[in-house]
């Protein structure tokens, strides 16, 4: 029985790519907290953000995140902003490990704007202000990710070292 694994990081660092594959190593289930909310209020993340707006978003991001904490056996791709609110890190830290896929600015710009999911905190910037909105807007949330147990460049990310990592936190 293994204690859950939460991957944090900014939007577009890889943490539903990256925690499908861990969790195939891992022999673990493998939970995104967003799609997870998308199920349980039939909306997609940019619709809630729309009609219920983010406190509602994060406050459904919350109960989520306590009720898999209790839960072993399982990868957590995190929202990236999940971190930042409450006191979800100090939650994380205490029930699992928690793994900061650290990127730099310019490429998590060129992964959101390649990328086909829609994004409501960047959805109204163009391709030159988002390298900027993102760099200002990580250097606020790395004060929450920098606590990970485990920080991991995500830009040359290898499954092999990232599953290395975590067996020996264990």
């Amino acid at each position: 029985m293994s204690k859950p694994i939460f991957l944090i990081g900014y939007m577009g660092c890889g943490k539903s790519s990256v925690g499908k594959k861990l969790a195939v190593r891992l022999k673990s289930e493998f939970i995104d907290i967003d799609t997870s909310i998308e199920k349980m209020t039939g909306k997609s993340i940019a619709q809630i953000f729309e009609e219920d707006g983010e406190d509602q978003f994060r406050q459904l991001e919350r109960s989520i995140l306590v009720s898999l904490c209790s839960r072993s056996n399982i990868v957590v791709a995190t929202g990236g902003g999940a971190p930042c609110f409450f006191d979800n890190m100090l939650l994380m830290k205490r029930s699992g490990i928690t793994i900061y896929l650290k990127m730099h600015p310019d490429s998590l710009a060129s992964r959101i704007l390649a990328s086909d999911t829609e994004r409501p905190l960047v959805k109204r910037l163009s391709k030159e202000e988002m390298p900027v909105y993102i760099a200002q807007h990580l250097r606020e949330r790395e004060v929450f990710y920098n606590k990970a147990q485990i920080i991991i460049k995500g830009e040359s990310l290898k499954i092999d070292d990232l599953e290395h990592l975590v067996l020996n936190s264990r």
